[in-house]
């Protein structure tokens, strides 16, 4: 087996070990509550630091973690005893305005690939957070402000460059590696190191956006208007509602965000029932440009902790509305639930067209809780289960693996249902027959 020092004369981009001084800081991600201990962190600088990163883990034995933004809640980017492909040198970005594409590199954050874009007046559907990474939103689903008018991130990837098990580099496409290509698209980080995204991008000017805020006590006025507005929204509207209360500050609201592509009095006129119907405290929805819109919730810092749960959902009665409020008449509940509608372009795809599980679904919920203090863990957690356990009678399928701190099922086929995932599990008997991309949703070969 080869050592640590050859890895180091063959990788160009820094080799992180337990006795180094920036180890610690190296395995550090978003989820203060992950506190994992990798063999070693490889931080590649091009393509074939990645490959002579990932066979030396098969000749060493080592499982294999990848990170990209370090942003995803269930801390999969680092493992312990794994070594870890961290990507966060790797974020080179080219926009083409002329095939109106741009292509990233695997450590790259949207707030690297959208301005680019927008020098444009291009963009792709990109989440709803700056500094998110590229490559963990894109291969788990890619719910964003863009997505009723262009479909889910996913759904604009054209083709990946990604490094295998067995160190092979392979382009993958709706005419290359066709299989594969599924599977990164819903699949997450099973199958390989992903290394360049490229997506198609869409003219993306001057749009209507910005947040409503509304009391706490007028969350069973405000909520049914919202749905019964989203349930008939058309592709130009993006909006997604929450209900919450800052664990931090004790502050509660009501709020939803507004994205309209198109005309703008036209976009004043489609949310009119949330404006002039209802009674906002704050009302920021002016004329504004993607990247704006893209820090309109803030950025969440790492290292607090994170525990989120949720469901797609078939529907959104006032059943459900009712019990997501009275939940909070518990004064010591902290957390929010955020609810995304699922429509427009996305809601067109076919089910069978990519892994992503949650296309047959309406609506997607999640209980969001974030806090500080350990000794709060195990309550903090089950008041996310609880509510996720909840929304039983009306979900469909699972939750959306993005935000899932675990899988709500026992494993990962009640998730993506028997079909897909029997499918998604050829793939990776092909790709990663050993399993060694492992720190995942995990989809186990066998």
């Amino acid at each position: 087996m080869r050592s640590v020092a050859d890895l180091r004369e063959r990788h160009r981009g820094p080799v992180i070990a337990p006795d180094d001084g920036g180890y610690d800081p190296a395995r550090v991600t978003f989820n203060g509550m992950v506190d994992r201990r990798p063999e070693l962190v490889v931080r590649p600088l091009d393509v074939a630091d990645i490959v002579s990163a990932v066979r030396y883990a098969g000749e060493a034995g080592l499982p294999i973690a990848v990170r990209g933004g370090g942003h995803g809640v269930a801390g999969h980017c680092v493992g312990d005893g794994s070594l870890v492909v961290d990507l966060r040198l790797m974020r080179q970005v080219r926009v083409d305005p002329e095939s109106r594409t741009g292509t990233c590199e695997g450590g790259a954050l949207w707030e690297d690939l959208d301005p680019p874009g927008q020098r444009h007046g291009l963009a792709t559907p990109g989440g709803t957070f700056g500094d998110t990474g590229v490559a963990g939103l894109t291969l788990g689903g890619g719910i964003g402000h863009l997505s009723p008018s262009y479909g889910l991130t996913l759904d604009n990837l054209l083709s990946a460059t990604v490094v295998t098990a067995d160190g092979s580099v392979v382009s993958a496409s709706e005419s290359d590696d066709a299989e594969l290509f599924w599977a990164l698209r819903g699949g997450g980080g099973n199958f390989g190191v992903v290394a360049e995204f490229t997506f198609q991008l869409h003219p993306v000017g001057l749009l209507l956006g910005g947040k409503l805020d509304y009391r706490f006590e007028d969350a069973p006025e405000v909520l049914p208007v919202w749905r019964d507005v989203m349930a008939n929204a058309p592709d130009s509207l993006a909006s997604f509602g929450q209900i919450f209360r800052d664990g931090f500050t004790g502050e509660d609201l009501v709020n939803a965000s507004v994205a309209w592509l198109g005309d703008l009095d036209a976009g004043r006129e489609a949310i009119k029932e949330l404006t002039h119907g209802l009674s906002p405290v704050t009302n920021t929805v002016r004329p504004m440009y993607y990247s704006e819109l893209q820090d309109l919730y803030g950025r969440i810092p790492f290292g607090l902790r994170n525990y989120w749960s949720g469901r797609f959902l078939r529907e959104l009665p006032d059943e459900l509305l009712t019990l997501t409020i009275d939940q909070f008449l518990d004064e010591e509940l902290v957390g929010g639930v955020l609810i995304e509608p699922l429509h427009g372009a996305a809601a067109r795809v076919s089910p069978d067209a990519t892994a992503f599980a949650g296309r047959e679904a309406r609506w997607n919920a999640t209980f969001i809780n974030i806090w500080e203090n350990a000794g709060d863990d195990e309550r903090q957690i089950e008041n996310a289960r609880r509510y996720s356990r909840s929304l039983a009678p009306w979900e469909i399928g699972g939750g959306y693996l993005n935000y899932a701190f675990e899988a709500s099922g026992d494993d990962l086929e009640a998730e993506f249902g028997a079909a897909r995932f029997e499918r998604l599990q050829a793939v990776k008997r092909q790709y990663d027959p050993a399993n060694a991309f492992r720190f995942n949703h995990n989809i186990a070969p066998e």
